[in-house]
């Protein structure tokens, strides 16, 4: 047995050092008169789980004090004060336990030793630790307050608060003070303040960390024990009952801390004053009837905030309701004194509650309701203002008189056209104008629009006119205004004119117009006081649908490979003013008549600006040409013509118009007819297929793959060359991908297109219509559907190279396996490798168990465990 432990902590880690029984060190000392517990616990033990526990003073004779496990081990002149609970143990945990002091007492001096029974099966380790206890007379004073001395004080928000505390010591033994102030709030909630630590150190509470660092909570040190807590402006939060805790600390062991005694005593009692509840703000109520020009006088009283820095603003709202964060801010004066005075619109401080607005020459404008806002504020800190209070006073009401003017609108047409291109004149004109002193008229342009049907559409702003008589015209008449086609005048004073030099079809609809009238405001502001419109004229005249016709004729007709194409689109339009034309090219292939499969290859824009529209063909960007040859004529030219260009091809046409806002606008399309190309002789045909002779191999074998054109329409192997591309198709996760692998162009240049593959894939053309791909050291991902796609290039009768298009391969289906042997090569090599582990471990535990296991055999000693009743706190 004994073998097999020794074994089983050679293989945990290690020997046990024995038990260890441990006491504070050093000596304590503790104020006669104050509580004390000494703590005693035992580690490293064998055993039960719960150890007990003997202590034995020493103080001129050894005399037994207490156990957790013999009743009776008390000596007789203890048992009285264990009864009493003067002197009990109370358990912390299984192996810890403290040796209490109700009230500690000068006879109580000694040095105490705590046992512990043993329950080791080896004795080994210490079982006892002594303690020295020495009892020292109190010497703190800290004055307490007698309940009737802590009278209420009230302080208004913002006040500073000086508090003191008297403590001193006269300790027998170095000791240190430490003091903390207290804060009671609402009678149980206890805050700490400030404290000076037995460190030297000051400690905020909490709650006052920024305040302390901001310098508002702070403690003055001074002589003869006097220790000062000072807040430089109290806040609401800072009411309560002000306590003083001194404590005493004495330093054991060399270096820790320990209290050995506190006492507290209240100071003051502090009820702070809101300035939110003392702060009051008024005005003058009822309603004000002025005349315009007249001045307001108004006046705001803010008292109950007389120690504070206030800050009043005055607002303007058009209801009786006040809301500050929306309504329109007059005037202001901030905490600081500094005004924002306007021209018209002043605040001055008349008195030391009384703030004056004054609103100069007003207007119709000034009709409404005003009111003011004080707010209170306190400087926390040498730096730091914050808003403790606000008071919102009710609206006084503001009546300015003034007639507004009146007056109506009449609308004429002096020319209205019978058809597009003839000219167009309306006038507006001002009516029975009355009370428009200081009044300026101006005039805004309406339009309808209206359809071939005569619907009227939505209204369009032709031109509008602001109070400084500037005129801003709607897009789509600013162009033509630029070039004098649109023409707006006012041959009287209360008449406005509107012309259009040349009417065009879009012009036709619904025309009205409206006059404003504006109010001149202080401040030379101009105030829109009316508007009126007039009723609607109607301009409208038929006009006849656009039409437009395309012919396509073929200037040089191509028979053979290697010539030119050229064909000419003609326009004829009919109903189109001053056209301009796109122009497109299409073609259908040979296979394909309906022109959804048609591919536009080259437009010209109305600009004459060319662009390539769908010609993949890069080796021949310069073969397709589009000019414009004449205002309705437009050529196409197709240079050295191929097999591909066989097909039907067309014009596509799209005329241009200018519309009102002298913009270009599409006004009709058309297609023309198509121009066929057709060869005599047709496009050589061919096959592609793709064969391998191991199809099916295994890992890092070498799969081959030929690929062999059959073109039996060209006889001489001179006159083709070939494209060749290899495609993988891969299924991963119910999921095919189809990937390039290697592509070798007409010239035998190989391009690898797969990342990696240079190392891994070759390619060689193994005869004039045969090529060969191979896939060296294959892998499992290589599994997968192959095939390939060729490309000829043929040469024509002038000489050129001409490419034909791809034709596919079927595909071939590439299967790559693991050999057996190689599924079972490295688990075999991973197993013996493990056994040889296990076998070398085996051995060495076996060796190290033969040299250590001996030693001494002790009968252990087990006890009864007759627990007496644990005290508690």
């Amino acid at each position: 047995m004994e073998c097999s432990l020794l074994l089983l902590l050679l293989l945990t880690g290690g020997l046990s050092s024995g038990r260890i029984v441990k006491v504070p060190a050093g000596v304590l000392y503790r104020v006669v008169g104050t509580p004390v517990n000494i703590p005693c616990n035992v580690s490293n033990y064998e055993g039960p789980s719960e150890q007990n526990f003997d202590w034995i003073v020493f103080n001129g004779r050894q005399r037994n004090l207490v156990s957790t496990l013999e009743p009776e081990f008390s000596d007789a002149e203890y048992k009285d004060k264990i009864q009493k609970r003067e002197i009990w143990v109370k358990r912390l945990s299984d192996s810890s336990v403290e040796l209490h002091f109700k009230s500690v007492k000068f006879e109580d001096a000694g040095e105490y030793e705590c046992q512990t029974p043993s329950t080791d099966e080896n004795s080994s380790g210490n079982y006892k630790d002594r303690v020295t206890l020495k009892v020292i007379p109190d010497g703190l004073t800290l004055p307490l307050a007698k309940s009737r001395s802590v009278k209420p004080t009230s302080y208004t928000e913002g006040k500073p608060l000086e508090l003191q505390c008297v403590a001193v010591t006269n300790s027998s033994v170095p000791t240190h003070l430490a003091i903390t102030w207290e804060l009671k709030v609402n009678g149980t909630e206890i805050r700490d303040v400030l404290s000076f630590t037995e460190r030297d150190w000051f400690y905020p509470g909490d709650s006052y960390r920024s305040r302390y660092q901001s310098g508002d909570v702070r403690m003055a040190l001074e002589e003869n024990g006097i220790f000062k807590l000072i807040i430089t402006s109290l806040r609401p939060e800072d009411e309560g009952i002000y306590s003083c805790i001194a404590a005493e600390w004495i330093k054991e062991d060399g270096s820790n801390w320990r209290k050995i005694q506190q006492k507290k005593t209240d100071i003051a009692t502090i009820k702070v004053l809101p300035l939110a509840q003392l702060l009051q703000v008024s005005t003058v109520g009822g309603t004000h009837t002025l005349n315009k020009g007249d001045e307001i006088g108004l006046i705001c009283s803010v008292t109950g905030v007389e120690d504070a820095a206030v800050e009043v603003s005055w607002y303007f709202s058009v209801s009786a309701a006040t809301h500050p964060q929306s309504d329109k801010v007059l005037v202001h004066l901030n905490h600081t004194a500094v005004v924002s005075n306007t021209g018209f619109v002043t605040l001055s401080r008349i008195s030391s509650t009384d703030y004056q607005l004054r609103v100069q020459q007003i207007d119709e404008t000034d009709n409404g309701y005003y009111y003011c806002t004080a707010s209170a504020w306190i400087k926390y800190t040498s730096e730091t203002w914050h808003k403790v209070a606000e008071r919102t006073s009710s609206p006084v009401a503001i009546t300015v008189a003034l007639l507004d003017p009146t007056y109506t609108v009449q609308l004429t047409s002096i020319k209205v056209p019978r058809s597009s291109g003839e000219s167009a004149a309306l006038e507006c004109r001002v009516l029975n104008l009355e009370n428009a002193d200081d009044t300026k008229l101006t005039v805004s342009w309406y339009f309808n629009p209206k359809g071939q049907s005569g619907a009227t559409e939505a209204t369009v702003p032709v031109a509008t006119m602001d109070q400084d008589w500037t005129l801003k015209l709607d897009n789509k008449y600013r162009e033509r205004a630029e070039k004098g086609e649109v023409v707006f005048m006012k041959p009287e004073l209360h008449a406005f004119k509107f012309q259009m030099q040349h009417a065009l079809p879009a012009d036709r609809g619904e025309y009205f117009c409206d006059i404003t009238a504006w109010a001149k405001q202080r401040g030379d502001v101009w105030l829109k006081k009316q508007e009126n419109s007039s009723l609607t004229i109607e301009m409208f005249w038929k006009t006849e649908d656009p039409i437009l016709n395309i012919v396509a004729t073929e200037e040089k007709p191509v028979s053979t490979r290697g010539n030119t194409f050229e064909m000419i689109c003609s326009v004829f339009a009919e109903h189109v003013e001053v056209p301009q034309y796109s122009v497109a090219i299409a073609m259908n292939e040979p296979a394909f008549t309906d022109a959804k499969d048609s591919k536009t290859l080259i437009s010209l824009t109305k600009d004459s600006v060319v662009k390539l529209e769908k010609w993949d063909d890069r080796d021949r960007l310069e073969d397709v040409v589009l000019e414009k040859v004449g205002d309705d004529e437009f050529r196409f030219r197709l240079y050295r013509t191929q097999f591909s260009d066989e097909g039907s091809y067309y014009c596509i046409v799209q005329a241009w118009a200018p519309d009102t806002n002298g913009q270009w606008s599409k006004v009709v399309g058309n297609l023309s007819n198509t121009v066929a190309v057709a060869f005599r002789t047709t496009a050589p045909r061919f096959n592609v297929t793709l064969l391998s002779e191991r199809p099916h191999v295994f890992q890092g074998e070498t799969v081959e793959m030929n690929c062999t054109v059959d073109l039996s329409d060209i006889p001489n192997n001179s006159d083709v060359l070939y494209e060749v591309e290899w495609f993988v198709a891969q299924r991963f996760s119910n999921d095919t991908t189809q990937s390039p692998l290697v592509s070798v162009d007409q010239r035998s240049v190989v391009t690898y297109l797969k990342d990696g593959s240079a190392n891994d894939i070759s390619v060689e053309r193994v005869s004039t219509h045969e090529f060969r791909l191979r896939l060296h050291c294959s892998e499992k991902t290589a599994t997968g559907d192959y095939f390939c796609a060729v490309t000829p290039w043929v040469k024509s009768e002038t000489g050129m190279w001409q490419k034909m298009p791809p034709q596919q391969s079927d595909s071939l289906s590439i299967r790559v396996d693991i050999s057996v042997l190689d599924s079972f090569k490295m688990p075999l090599i991973y197993g013996i490798g493990i056994a040889l582990l296990i076998g070398i471990l085996a051995c060495a535990i076996g060796k190290c168990a033969s040299l250590y296991c001996t030693g001494e055999k002790i009968t252990p000693r087990y006890e009864q465990h007759r627990l007496i009743p644990m005290g508690t706190d």
